[in-house]
């Protein structure tokens, strides 16, 4: 029987890390740094998921860990037995891993970090209540390092710009086995979620999700099979988003599938949505700051939609930057339309490597929701499509 290797990382990567985090030690004037990772199936629930994976190329997918850095010691704290044995099997000897309990992971960390005074913490607004009361409690002079790892986090390994390649594929493969599905008789939308987060995992996603909505006119979309209809019928449009994470690396796919000849309409609208893609990929060159490609999408948005943001029936970010987190939380600001534009002058710029999901999404008085969405890796010269499946009104036959 064949094996998986434990981790696509070497020791080299994980010891260059660690490194990485020590002379941020360094620089800031700290003693150690005090990571904590929430569970990663949170997927978009979350922004911490990453910090820990970071360093260690891996975090658990429905536990939460903490990471204990200082200048002689790298240390994983995991809740249980079995996330002991997982992180041992895919770190190696580059970190000491520790299994505390669920309960106990954060006094674990703690005693680690007995007699220290200049710790730097990052994930602290995620952390449960008991563990925010443990940490005033022990270490009432931590300062907060979240920006820096950060920042650290946007430098992207050629290792790591080929895992999102790797889930760019799957979820273009899932795209892929949605509409064929879709034209099978009998075919339907608890069936089609079903097939589709199959066929992900099937293809070595380690996160495989699927929202969807069909009918004749989406008005929003569904993340749960109960709130499906029970069939798919002759002119309903088939709306889906995937969400893929491989390795812990992050990748998204959005498209529209008609059953049968999709409205005149429908196809204009999509078509603009590509341009508005296209132009947002045109944006994206090494030095130009972040922040331009939210504000150059929302603003087309605005040209074609009669709704405004907050008055619009259904419509989430049109933009987000992808690594271990499903938002990339270092760009998370940059792209918000209600940042603080005051802070753009000092925002994050594009650099190669960075990847980002371009998905314009709003809605139309006579269409519903409508939404195309792709990843976009940024190069030095430019930027390029991770997403290859076919744009445009899919024909579902």
């Amino acid at each position: 029987m064949k094996t998986k290797p434990p981790s696509p990382f070497d020791r080299a990567y994980h010891g260059q890390r660690i490194q990485q985090g020590r002379a941020l030690i360094e620089q800031l004037g700290l003693e150690a740094i005090l990571g904590f990772s929430a569970p990663r199936g949170l997927a978009a629930g979350t922004r911490t998921s990453g910090n820990l994976g970071w360093f260690a190329g891996f975090s658990p997918i429905w536990a939460p860990s903490l990471l204990v850095l200082t200048a002689g010691r790298a240390t994983i704290v995991a809740p249980g037995k079995n996330e002991a044995r997982l992180f041992s099997t895919r770190v190696g000897t580059a970190f000491e891993v520790i299994g505390a309990g669920p309960d106990g992971i954060m006094a674990t960390a703690l005693e680690l970090l007995s007699g220290y005074q200049r710790v730097g913490t990052a994930g602290a607004d995620e952390l449960p209540p008991r563990f925010v009361t443990q940490l005033a409690a022990t270490l009432p002079q931590a300062v907060a390092v979240d920006a820096e790892l950060q920042a650290l986090r946007l430098t992207r390994a050629p290792i790591e710009i080929d895992l999102h390649r790797r889930a760019s594929a799957i979820s273009d493969a899932m795209i892929e086995r949605a509409f064929a599905y879709a034209a099978e008789p009998g075919a339907t939308p608890a069936g089609l979620m079903a097939e589709v987060e199959h066929e992900g995992r099937r293809h070595g996603a380690d996160i495989s999700r699927l929202w969807l909505s069909t009918g004749p006119r989406p008005p929003v979309t569904y993340f749960e099979m109960f709130e499906l209809p029970e069939t798919l019928d002759p002119g309903d449009r088939v709306q889906l988003g995937t969400m893929v994470s491989y390795e812990g690396y992050f990748a998204q796919g959005l498209r529209i599938g008609s059953m049968g000849p999709a409205r005149a309409a429908l196809k204009d609208v999509v078509a603009r949505i590509e341009a508005i893609q296209d132009d947002a990929l045109a944006l994206m060159r090494p030095g130009r700051p972040v922040h331009e490609l939210g504000d150059l999408i929302e603003s087309r948005i605005d040209a074609i939609c009669p709704y405004s943001r907050q008055s619009d029936p259904f419509r989430f970010q049109s933009c987000h930057g992808l690594g271990l987190d499903y938002s990339e939380p270092g760009l998370a600001v940059a792209l918000s339309p209600q940042r603080d534009r005051s802070l753009d002058a000092h925002g994050p710029v594009f650099q190669p490597g960075m990847v980002f999901e371009i998905h314009p999404n709003f809605s139309l008085p006579e269409l519903g929701h409508v939404c195309a969405g792709d990843v976009a890796l940024v190069t030095e010269t430019g930027a390029e499509w991770l997403t290859r499946f076919p744009r445009g009104v899919y024909p579902i036959i």
